[in-house]
């Protein structure tokens, strides 16, 4: 099971090799968390199962190690694997408290980088420089309307692509318009649609590579998982799927959708469970929250199997001197997955 759950030092080089087009993570928040963090500390675990179905053998694959300033800003980030030794680190440094340079090396010397950021007058960064160890050099430009990003333009390595992002009136991101340039191709256009800052839904133009997302929530109105599904091509469900679309992209705009995201995520399971060979479950993750809603434990599943394939453990550290959490297995925390993934009944 160590192919399913090793995706973090996966995605961390995907990020920084195929450049995801998106503003960089800066703050505590933007991390995801909720009050002012010292230093985060996750820990990977892959999981085998006997015949059984007792636990077989555990092993660590990957550590993460995230540190913050004073001003609750990214300091650092260092990630290993424990299967192949491989590791990227980055260093960021800061003038009049913006991000200015960001500093890559990885374990493998080609990927080194280096970052370095342009603002405008209102303190937003509108241009990210990047310079690789072969003295090559690309960039990321960021556009705004009325304080709102709507515009990411990149040349990277020669691979030229916008990304043009749409609003609600009231200001909430709904859509985004990816279009990579092909050379003597018709560019690669993806539409990504959200819903309460989260991706519900995408696909590449015309019709095809449909995703959608469903979001699992507990009695306490916190989300606890989130399933991926893969929608098979001219099928009921995806042509369903498609005047949705159509309904979101007409009322999305005016703040006038008859759903929220979790009515969303109940309709899309329900169409899963309904059409099981229509939908098929890509990748599904559950986590548990502490008493700020941060994430202290993961949860990878193996869908197959209906099994966990893995477990991340994040010991976190604040400002304040607290601490919570653990990097250490806990036996207990996996039998809570276990009941959760149980409980979610999938067909």
């Amino acid at each position: 099971m160590k192919k399913i759950f090793i995706h973090f030092f996966s995605l961390i080089i995907y990020c920084h090799a195929a450049y995801a087009q998106t503003l960089p993570d800066i703050t505590y928040q933007d991390y995801g968390y909720t009050k002012p963090i010292k230093k985060v500390t996750q820990l990977y675990y892959s999981i085998d199962y006997a015949n059984d179905g007792s636990v077989k053998n555990l092993e660590e694959v990957e550590k993460v190690t995230q540190t913050f300033n004073a001003d609750g800003n990214i300091e650092s980030y260092e990630n290993q694997s424990f299967l192949d030794e491989s590791w990227a680190k980055s260093q960021s440094a800061y003038k009049q408290g913006r991000l200015h340079k960001q500093l890559w090396i990885y374990s493998y010397p080609y990927l080194n980088r280096t970052y370095t950021y342009l603002y405008d007058k209102q303190s937003r960064i509108t241009e990210e420089k990047i310079r690789f160890k072969d003295g090559s050099k690309s960039h990321i430009k960021f556009r705004y309307k009325d304080s709102l990003l709507t515009e990411i333009e990149a040349d990277i390595d020669g691979t030229q692509s916008v990304t043009e992002r749409y609003y609600s009136a009231k200001g909430k991101l709904y859509k985004e318009i990816h279009r990579q340039k092909v050379p003597n191709e018709a560019d690669i256009v993806t539409n990504y649609f959200y819903l309460e800052d989260k991706e519900i839904l995408s696909f590449v133009e015309p019709q095809s590579y449909f995703y959608a997302t469903a979001y699992l929530k507990g009695a306490m109105g916190h989300h606890f998982g989130e399933i991926k599904f893969k929608l098979i091509e001219d099928s009921t469900a995806q042509n369903k799927l498609l005047k949705g679309i159509l309904r979101f992209d007409k009322e999305a705009p005016s703040d006038n959708l008859p759903f929220d995201l979790q009515s969303y995520s109940d309709q899309t399971l329900q169409a899963y469970k309904k059409n099981p060979k229509e939908l098929k479950p890509y990748r599904m993750v559950l986590y548990l929250r502490d008493e700020n809603n941060n994430i202290y434990t993961e949860a990878e599943v193996d869908l197959q199997a209906r099994k966990i394939a893995g477990i991340g453990f994040f010991k976190t550290e604040f400002a304040d001197g607290t601490t919570t959490g653990t990097t250490d297995f806990r036996h207990k925390k996996l039998h809570i997955f276990e009941a959760m993934l149980e409980q979610t009944k999938l067909p």
